[in-house]
């Protein structure tokens, strides 16, 4: 029913339209001055919005036609189309190396989406398709503010900290991103992936993402560092925002506040950790930090396309068409980041568990989970199974060892010491006060909303749904393996979080549920989830705050920011000569890890041992005799005695540096000036092929 138009409804119409023209004009702003301040590639970030439209996203859309998978709403489609050409599109990576040419990664895309668009043609033509499925006045304003506010944290994360090495005379470079630079540049290369900083060592990761990027490095010449730092915050932002607000839209009965929610979930800040205002999920969702962004919204993705297939399998018909996709993406989940897929399954085989348990479901469910879990093991076995891999403690299992990186541990240990409590009930009450900070202003509604689910579930008062029962799984299930689990580095904290966004779906089902119910209980809850919301919001704008103003520190060319300081633009003018000027396979040397001299790093930790930015850079594998990831931590003295031997390739007094050279399989030698005195090598053995302020580089002579 149209609504009438009444002065009151012109003006909230006005209004709306001007939020969205407001958001829409402060991305447009946020472009420009990636552009003009921070000189973003501009070129390269229009063939990457062209390649994911045309390789990843309408085949997608198309593989899910042929599927029978038809989302009622555009940004469902938008959110399981993605992540279905994705799978295809890592699919084709492996076919590719397996048929050794790139014809295959070249035309399957292009294809796929002509088709699809003559396909579309086709039925607006005939009248099935009426019009474009989205409207911009009709676009939610709450999600149009949700997204300009993700893509302003991502941007003062990432480009609005970078300068390029061409403009600015140092570039800033986390090491997390020189870590996946590298991994991009090798898989440009090829699969299996060899690791670019350590000479015959070929690496296991969740690589899925880095191979998605590599595909237009291998494919167009674009430099994975624009690739990552130009494009990746706009696929950040963008998968996220579509995923979460697709999420909203199909699983929640008011699908008209899909916006309302995706924003308040933003303003909630969740996951605050390590201090008071600073989400330690946002910050590995906007930073794009080990892709976490993908992660959640493969999984949003995963849960989606299981709604649609177990729509089918519930009647009798497993469908097997429908399942191909689902599987696709959980393995495409497990290569991009393993605990989301390992979650998901878990939460899988759970809800299958219990309806047979309540009789719910049927036994013959179990052949599709096996196939699931046949897809997952493929992608963990291979893709992620190295000896490099593994827990990161003595032990896989390690209680509640996660709240270790929180700020609030230290007080709460203290305060329950000081007033007697027994241990068992001082770690009860660490880990309720790590949930509360886990899940922020979710925590109240999510504790209820999930009790009361259980009790209707269990005494029959309310249908089993599959979908619905597995996202209350996935939470306790990402819950209990955030703090049983001791895994690698700070990855621990991907186990959770699966629980972390989807305990809003949570808490809003159970808001829903509520609406009608006027208690003083509900008011109590409905109070405290809205002044917990104000706080978090304040926690969000105090922290973006900071991020503004370190953002200016870094654009600022009069600043002393020292510690930024990694790549000068004559460094980077001799890795782009050596990307364009010597072979391919080329193995280098290095003086220099990260901004230090070899000699001036910690040999003891091994975590040190894997950022070498000239291989990142040169697109070429950098030689250390294996001191990195394959020698464990207690093996140190082995690394410094292999540094020793690389040493000795810039020993101007060693008359045998070039025989040690060849024996090694070196074909350069580069020299950091700027933090070595070891210029000046050249001899019989050592020719000097290119030189500036910064850099000298040696070829290795017969």
């Amino acid at each position: 029913m149209t609504q009438p138009l009444t002065v009151d409804t012109i003006s909230n119409r006005r209004l709306l339209t001007g939020v969205r023209l407001a958001c829409l004009a402060a991305c447009l702003i946020m472009f420009i001055i990636s552009l003009t301040v921070y000189h973003a590639d501009l070129s390269g970030l229009a063939v990457f919005v062209l390649f994911i439209l045309f390789y990843v996203q309408l085949p997608g859309q198309f593989l899910l036609r042929l599927a029978g998978i038809r989302p009622a709403h555009f940004s469902v489609l938008l959110c399981t189309g993605l992540f279905t050409g994705w799978a295809f599109i890592t699919l084709q990576y492996f076919v590719t190396e397996l048929i050794r040419t790139n014809l295959l990664l070249y035309a399957a895309g292009p294809v796929c989406s002509l088709i699809y668009l003559f396909r579309l043609y086709k039925e607006r033509k005939s009248g099935e398709l009426n019009r474009f499925p989205v409207s911009f006045g009709k676009l939610s304003a709450a999600f149009c503010i949700f997204f300009t506010v993700g893509l302003f944290y991502s941007m003062v994360e990432t480009q609005f900290q970078y300068l390029s090495p061409m403009v600015d005379e140092f570039t800033y470079m986390n090491p997390d991103k020189g870590f996946h630079i590298g991994l991009i540049n090798s898989l440009s290369h090829g699969y299996p992936l060899e690791c670019p900083w350590f000479s015959g060592l070929y690496f296991n990761y969740h690589i899925f993402t880095e191979l998605l990027y590599s595909i237009p490095v291998r494919l167009f010449s674009l430099t994975a560092d624009k690739v990552l730092l130009s494009c990746g915050p706009y696929m950040t932002v963008y998968t996220f925002s579509v995923s979460m607000y697709a999420l909203f839209r199909e699983m929640c009965a008011k699908a008209d506040r899909a916006g309302l929610y995706s924003l308040a979930l933003l303003m909630s800040n969740i996951f605050i950790a390590r201090n008071p205002s600073t989400s330690l999920a946002f910050l590995f969702i906007y930073r794009n930090e080990n892709v976490a962004a993908y992660g959640v919204s493969g999984a949003i993705a995963l849960l989606l396309l299981i709604r649609y297939w177990h729509a089918d399998a519930a009647g009798g018909n497993l469908s097997v068409r429908k399942l191909l996709p689902v599987i696709g993406v959980l393995m495409l989940v497990t290569g991009i980041k393993g605990p989301f897929g390992l979650v998901m399954l878990a939460s899988m085989w759970g809800t299958f568990v219990l309806g047979l348990i309540l009789r719910k479901m049927k036994f013959r469910m179990v052949l599709p989970l096996i196939l699931m879990s046949a897809g997952f093991l493929l992608v963990y076995m291979t893709v992620l199974g190295s000896k490099g891999q593994g827990s990161g403690g003595e032990s896989l299992f390690a209680l509640a060892t996660i709240v270790n990186i929180t700020f609030f541990k230290s007080p709460v240990v203290a305060l329950t010491k000081a007033i007697g409590l027994p241990l068992m009930l001082r770690y009860a009450v660490l880990l309720g006060v790590f949930t509360v900070f886990l899940l922020t202003a979710f925590f109240l509604p999510f504790v209820c909303g999930y009790i009361r689910e259980l009790f209707l579930v269990f005494t029959g008062r309310r249908e089993f749904d599959f979908t619905r029962v597995l996202v209350y799984a996935a939470c306790l299930v990402g819950y209990i393996t955030l703090m049983v689990l001791s895994y690698h580095g700070h990855s621990q904290v991907y186990f959770g979080f699966v629980t972390v966004f989807f305990a809003p779906l949570i808490s809003f089902w159970f808001f829903e549920d509520m609406e009608e119910n006027r208690g003083i209980a509900m008011k109590l809850i409905r109070g405290i989830f809205i002044a917990c919301l104000i706080l978090c919001c304040a926690g969000l704008a105090y922290h973006l705050e900071g991020l503004i103003s370190s953002a200016k520190y870094a654009a600022d060319p009069s600043s002393d920011a020292k510690l930024y300081q990694s790549m000068s633009q004559d460094e980077y003018k001799a890795m782009r000569w050596i990307d364009e000027n010597t072979p391919k396979d080329s193995l280098i040397a290095t003086d220099r890890y990260y901004s230090r001299a070899l000699d001036k790093y910690e040999v003891e930790n091994r975590w040190d041992n894997r950022f070498f930015l000239y291989a990142d850079y040169s697109n070429r594998i950098c030689y250390l005799a294996g001191s990195g990831y394959n020698l464990p931590a207690g093996d140190w003295p082995k690394r410094q005695e292999r540094i020793n031997i690389n040493n000795r390739l810039y020993n101007a007094s060693d008359k045998g540096r070039g025989k040690l050279a060849r024996s090694l399989g070196i074909d350069y030698v580069v020299v950091s000036k700027r933090f070595t005195n070891a210029s000046g090598l050249e001899n019989r053995d050592y020719s000097l092929c290119f030189s500036n302020k910064d850099v000298e580089i040696y070829e290795i002579t017969d």
